[in-house]
């Protein structure tokens, strides 16, 4: 037999505060209520104590930041919440989980859990990829329980909660996405950096295509340039690789991440008309160059030598004839207007430059090395519309 009592309701603030590691001073220190319901309450017996009150904290934990995670619960309408997975308390009291800055400035994130009966958090942690664990009882015939393993069977269950917090993304930088420096071009690739701005990691797959046409969208992140959609290749929660739009603007223009509804800070970013980039083979500072017709790659260990003419792969070299525009793959051979390049600092004959087919915002600039090239490790650099690639990159050249 379950017995209910009305009991006093007990007016009643959570809070949450942080002492300097000797204890002698407050770093910070903050309620965590609502507004309280000044009824009576009605419990059942078997009810924990702290049902009786109106918010309270039954647990806490730190995250890999010092964030602070708290957990517990409210009988509270307005809550405060922060990109939650519940918005409303949907009856008497609900579980909450919290997460504190670690400066104690703001909510990173807060949510209601519950159903429409008394429910609480008892305690809660987070687990090694940020999301949010805790548990509780629940007196709520209709206990949210998606992807349960087993289903509720009376008043005063225990439960068990996962939740990954939707943080709103914070850009912390728009670079080339070969040279890693401002500047980037439409059509060309870009690499946000930042957190939160995807709660998983992976890159596009066939089934993210359209036909031809690459995805605005990877597990629910996209991200606008200048108000139009990007196309997105590789998502993690720290760094987004996109195919800027197409755009006849330059100058600054506003980039946006969206991770699952939870909406960024606009950044501003350089739209140019020319943004050239040479891709650096990892952990070198080689430019991918190949050597034809074989396409071999050189390297420390592959040399390229005079007389020889390669392929040189790059990005942001500009428009091209005709038109290759973004978020398709490129068919047929669009030329670009021919930049100018120096290896060792002696200019080369530039064959050609085009858009890959098959590709996307990936640029082949074809040169032949002059008898009189430098050898050894010899520094490479591109020219286009007044831009230059990057300094540092280098190209190995071999004695004749």
């Amino acid at each position: 037999m379950l017995f209910r009592s009305v009991v006093q309701n007990y007016q009643s603030s959570a809070f949450v505060t942080k002492l300097s590691p000797d204890g002698s001073s407050i770093v910070f220190s903050t309620f965590l209520n609502g507004h309280e319901s000044m009824g009576a309450v009605l419990t059942y017996a078997a009810q924990p104590g702290v049902f009786q009150t109106q918010n309270w904290i039954s647990g806490i934990a730190l995250d890999s930041a010092n964030n602070v995670i708290v957990a517990g619960g409210t009988r509270a309408a307005d809550f405060p919440i922060a990109n939650p997975a519940q918005r409303a308390n949907a009856g008497n009291a609900d579980a909450f989980v919290t997460i504190l800055s670690a400066d104690g400035s703001k909510w990173n994130y807060s949510t209601y859990y519950g159903g429409s009966q008394d429910d609480s958090a008892l305690g809660g942690t987070v687990d090694n990829q940020g999301s949010l664990v805790f548990a509780g009882q629940t007196w709520s015939g209709d206990f949210p329980v998606p992807g349960g393993t087993e289903a509720q069977h009376g008043y005063g269950d225990a439960f068990v909660v996962k939740l990954t917090p939707n943080y709103p993304p914070a850009i912390a930088a728009v670079l080339n996405g070969a040279s890693f420096q401002p500047g980037i071009e439409a059509g060309s690739w870009a690499m946000i950096a930042g957190s939160n701005l995807a709660n998983l990691t992976r890159s596009w797959q066939a089934s993210d295509f359209s036909g031809d046409n690459l995805p605005t969208s990877l597990s629910g992140v996209s991200v606008t340039i200048d108000g139009e959609p990007a196309f997105l290749s590789y998502i993690s929660p720290t760094q987004i690789n996109v195919q800027a739009p197409s755009d006849s603007a330059t100058g600054t223009v506003n980039v946006v991440v969206n991770n699952n509804g939870a909406i960024g800070a606009p950044v501003q970013a350089q739209l140019q008309t020319y943004a050239p980039a040479f891709f650096i083979q990892p952990g070198t500072s080689f430019v991918f160059a190949s050597l034809l017709p074989n396409y071999t790659l050189i390297s420390s260990s592959a040399a390229a030598h005079p007389g020889d003419t390669l392929v040189l792969w790059g990005t942001g070299f500009g428009p091209t004839t005709p038109q290759a525009p973004a978020g398709a793959i490129v068919s047929g051979v669009p030329f670009a207007l021919t930049p100018t390049v120096t290896v060792g600092g002696v200019s080369v004959p530039v064959l050609n430059s085009v858009l890959t087919e098959g590709s996307v915002g990936l640029y082949q600039i074809t040169i032949q090395l002059p008898s009189n090239v430098p050898t050894g490790t010899v520094a490479i650099q591109a020219s286009i519309g007044g831009v230059q690639t990057q300094a540092g990159a280098s190209l190995f050249v071999g004695q004749p």
